[in-house]
C-alpha cells in the first residue's frame, strides 16, 4: 500500500494530462477566481500550499491541451476558455542569479540600470515562452486547441510575423538581421543564453547589451501586436503572461542591499503600471510581498488595486465571512477523494471519505475515555480548598464523567461565594442545564483534565483535521500524509483497499508528528523564521499555562493578546 499523500506538490511535478486528474475546481466556484481567465491584470496572493500555483497552471496550453483530449471537462465557464499565455516562474527560470554576479562597477553604483538588464531578461525571457507555445499550436499535439481558440498558423504566416515584428523600435535594433520565425527563435534564445553564461561566470559581460535593453513589458507587447497583425492568432484572443514566485525578489533584493528600494518586484510593477491593454499579466504572490506601497520601475508611479490590476486573495476565500461559507471543507474532501483516486485506491466508499476514514467529530468525554484511564481519581485538582464531602461528590461525578466533573469544579470555584453548595446539590450537576456556559469551557476543561493527568492533548476525526489545517490545503495534505504513514507502520496490508478507519491513536500521533514538522519548519523559514519560532514558543506555552491555571475557567475565550503598534514599528525598523 502507497502513501497517497507523500508528494505534497503534485501539482506542480506531475505532467499535464496528470493534473487535470488531480486539480480540484473547488476554488473555481468564487466567481472572484475567474478574472484570471479574463482579460485585466491580477495579483494572486496567497501563503504557501493555498493553491496559487495550481490556479495559474489552468493558463498554460499543455494545461488546456490535456483538458481537450481528457474526459474531465474544462472546469470554467466557455468564456474562461479562449486564451494565449505564457509565463515564468521566477525560482526556476534564473532570473534569481541576478543576485550572484554583479553586471559592472557602472551598474554598482547605480541600481536603476541592474533593473534595467533584469527586466531585459523578463522580456526575453518571456517572449520565448510565448512563441514555443505558438509552436506547440503549430504541432499535432496542439491542434485542437489551435482550432478552438481559432489560431491559423503556417510557415508563411509565422515568416511574416518575424519580419512585422522587427521593424519595433522597442527591440532597439536586435532583430535587425531576422527574416524567418525559425531566425527569431534563433536570436531570442541567444540573448538568454548570454545572460546565463555572463551570470554562472562562463564568460564576460557582452557589450551589445548595454545598447540594446529593452523597457519592462514592450517586447511582450510587441509580439502580442505582431501575432495578431500577422493574422496567427484572432484580434481579440488575450493574451495573458504568468509571473509565479513574485515574494522570491524579496530575497535577491536583500543579496543586493536594496531591500529598502524593492529594485526588482518594481520592474514587475512597471510592467502592471503600463496598462498596456494589449496583454494581460497574472501575478503570484505571497501577501507579505505586495504589502509595500511598490512603484513602478523607472517613473515611480504607484501601481493601484482596483486600476492597473485586481487583486485575487485566496485566504479571503477560503477564509468566509460572517454570511459567506467557506469552501475550505468542501476544498479537502475534493482533494482527498482526488488523491485516493489518483494512487488507485480500491473500494472507495460513497459520501464523504474523509469522514469515512477519520471519523466524526469525538466529543470531549469520548477523547477522555479513549486517552485517559482511571480519569476519575485524577480529575479534581488537589489543591481545590473545599469541604470534603462537596471534593468526594465531584469525585463520584468523576467515575462517570470526568469532564462533567471538572466543569462541575469550575462551576463550584465560581458560585461557592455566592450560593450554598451541598453535595446533594453538586450530585445534581446543575451546570449541565447551562448550555452556553458549558459550550464555551469544554474544550477548556479538555485541556486541564489531559493536564492533570500529564497528557498530551489529542486530536482525533474529520473536523479536528479541517480545522487544525487553518485553512491552508497544504496543511491539510501534511497532516494527511502523517497519519497514513503511521497507518502504515501499523498494519501489514499491501494492496490498495482503501482502509475502513483509522483509529485515534494513530490519527493522534501523527498529528502531532505533523504538529512537530510545521514548528520546525517555520525555524527553517529563511525571512525572520528563528523569532517567528521563539514567538510561537514563548505565546503557545503562555497561552496554555493562562487556560490550564484558571480553574474557575472565568475567562474561556483569554486567549488573545495585546501588543502595541509602537514595538511592532520599532523592530521593524
Amino acid at each position: 500500500m502507497t502513501n497517497p499523500f507523500n508528494n505534497l506538490y503534485h501539482t506542480e511535478s506531475i505532467p499535464a494530462d496528470r493534473f487535470v486528474e488531480i486539480f480540484s475546481p473547488v476554488l473555481l466556484r468564487e466567481s472572484k477566481t475567474h478574472e484570471l481567465f479574463q482579460p485585466g491584470s491580477v495579483v494572486l496572493t496567497g501563503l504557501q500550499g493555498s493553491g496559487k500555483s495550481a490556479l495559474l497552471n489552468l493558463l498554460k496550453p499543455e494545461v488546456l491541451i490535456a483538458y481537450k483530449n481528457s474526459s474531465e471537462p474544462w472546469p470554467l465557464p466557455v468564456h474562461c476558455s479562449k486564451f494565449l499565455s505564457a509565463s515564468i516562474v521566477l525560482r526556476s527560470s534564473g532570473a534569481l542569479d541576478f543576485g550572484q554576479r554583479s553586471i559592472s562597477e557602472e551598474v554598482d553604483s547605480n541600481k536603476n540600470i541592474l533593473g534595467l538588464f533584469f527586466g531585459d531578461y523578463l522580456n526575453y525571457w518571456i517572449v520565448d515562452d510565448l512563441l514555443t507555445n505558438i509552436e506547440l499550436l503549430w504541432s499535432d499535439r496542439g491542434a485542437k486547441l489551435a482550432d478552438f481558440i481559432g489560431a491559423e498558423i503556417s510557415e508563411t504566416k509565422l515568416n511574416n510575423f518575424a519580419q512585422k515584428l522587427k521593424k519595433d523600435s522597442c527591440w532597439f535594433g536586435v532583430l535587425d538581421n531576422v527574416d524567418t520565425f525559425h531566425a527569431l527563435r534563433k536570436v531570442i534564445s541567444n540573448r538568454i543564453l548570454q545572460y546565463e553564461s555572463f551570470l554562472n561566470y562562463n564568460s564576460d559581460f557582452p557589450k551589445s547589451l548595454n545598447f540594446t535593453k529593452t523597457k519592462p513589458g514592450d517586447p511582450i507587447g510587441s509580439i502580442a501586436d505582431a501575432l495578431k497583425s500577422s493574422g496567427i492568432i484572432p484580434i481579440d484572443l488575450p493574451i495573458f503572461i504568468t509571473i509565479d514566485q513574485f515574494e522570491d525578489l524579496m530575497d535577491l533584493e536583500r543579496d543586493n542591499g536594496e531591500l529598502g528600494t524593492p529594485i526588482f518586484r518594481s520592474v514587475i510593477m512597471r510592467m502592471l503600471g503600463n496598462r498596456d491593454k494589449r496583454v494581460s499579466y497574472r501575478v503570484g504572490a505571497r501577501p507579505y510581498s505586495m504589502l509595500k506601497g511598490l512603484q513602478g520601475f523607472g517613473n515611480n508611479s504607484f501601481t493601484e488595486e482596483g486600476r492597473e490590476y485586481e487583486l485575487v486573495d485566496i485566504i479571503k476565500i477560503l477564509r468566509g465571512g460572517e454570511n459567506r461559507r467557506t469552501l475550505f471543507q468542501d476544498l479537502c474532501e475534493d482533494v482527498f477523494d482526488r488523491r485516493l483516486r489518483f494512487a488507485e485506491f480500491d473500494c472507495l466508499p460513497k459520501g464523504s471519505k474523509l469522514t469515512y476514514l477519520f471519523g466524526k467529530r469525538a466529543s470531549a468525554e469520548d477523547k477522555v475515555a479513549t486517552f485517559i484511564r482511571d480519569s476519575g481519581k485524577r480529575v479534581i485538582s488537589s489543591d481545590f480548598q473545599v469541604s470534603p464531602l462537596i471534593k468526594n461528590a465531584l469525585s463520584e461525578v468523576s467515575r462517570t464523567n470526568p469532564i462533567s466533573a471538572k466543569l462541575g469544579e469550575a462551576w463550584t470555584r465560581q458560585n461557592i461565594d455566592s450560593i450554598d453548595i451541598s453535595p446533594e446539590l453538586i450530585m445534581s450537576e446543575p451546570w449541565q442545564s447551562k448550555v452556553w456556559w458549558k459550550k464555551e469551557r469544554k474544550q477548556q476543561a479538555l485541556m486541564q483534565v489531559f493536564s492533570t493527568c500529564r497528557q498530551k492533548l489529542v486530536w482525533y476525526g474529520a473536523p479536528d483535521i479541517v480545522l487544525l489545517s487553518g485553512k491552508n490545503i497544504f496543511v491539510f495534505l501534511s497532516i494527511c500524509q502523517f497519519i497514513w504513514a503511521e497507518y502504515l507502520r501499523s498494519t501489514s496490508e499491501s494492496s490498495q483497499i482503501f482502509p475502513k478507519g483509522i483509529d485515534p491513536l494513530t490519527q493522534a500521533t501523527g498529528i502531532h508528528s505533523a504538529s512537530e514538522y510545521w514548528f520546525r519548519k517555520v525555524r527553517a523559514e529563511p525571512k525572520g523564521g528563528d523569532d517567528r519560532h521563539r514567538f510561537a514558543n514563548v505565546l503557545g506555552t503562555a497561552i496554555r499555562d493562562r487556560l490550564t491555571r484558571d480553574k474557575s475557567m472565568s475567562y474561556p475565550g483569554r486567549t488573545d493578546f495585546l501588543f502595541p503598534l509602537k514595538i511592532l514599528r520599532r523592530l521593524a525598523m
